[in-house]
């Protein structure tokens, strides 16, 4: 009567132990920062003839009003301390207009902030500005994703915050 009641609790024991999820560990390098949003890959455009490139660039080359449009990269706004990490004047005039920074740069509350290097091993910005090529969008709205962690969320100032379910 004892042997079949040990079988099972040995087997029962094999299938728990067997069951349980390990997590690979993760290396950490001190002076490696990795960037805000991962740069939008280029897609490949059809290359024109010839006669039409030489075409292109003699007009280019008369053309005295050439303009370069800086590309905009993303950019922290307020760190999760409430500091203020890029002025208004970096950012495009219609978000800079809207952004009261008065009423932006609060920081975590020290339980939040606690929580946060728990469950994370770090504090993310509170803040985000994201251009337009870097912007994902869903039915319940526009979207980054940071660090390939934590998600960001467009608000009508036009700036990302972060999704308060990290730190509540």
């Amino acid at each position: 009567m004892k042997q079949p009641i040990l079988i099972l609790a040995a087997c029962t024991l094999l299938i728990m132990s067997c069951g349980r999820k390990t997590l690979p560990g993760k290396t950490t390098t001190a002076g490696a920062k990795s960037p805000a949003v991962k740069a939008p890959e280029s897609k490949s455009l059809p290359t024109a003839p010839p006669l039409l490139k030489k075409e292109k660039e003699e007009k280019e080359k008369t053309d005295v009003k050439t303009e370069a449009k800086e590309e905009l990269l993303p950019m922290v706004v307020i760190d999760g301390m409430g500091n203020v990490i890029t002025p208004k004047d970096k950012l495009p005039e219609d978000i800079a207009a809207k952004a009261d920074y008065r009423i932006l740069s609060r920081a975590f509350t020290p339980n939040q902030r606690t929580n946060l290097i728990y469950r994370y091993k770090i504090v993310p910005p509170r803040i985000l500005f994201v251009p337009e090529n870097y912007i994902k969008t869903t039915t319940r709205g526009k979207y980054v994703v940071y660090r390939k962690k934590f998600w960001y969320w467009q608000k009508e100032d036009g700036l990302f915050y972060l999704d308060e379910t990290y730190y509540k």
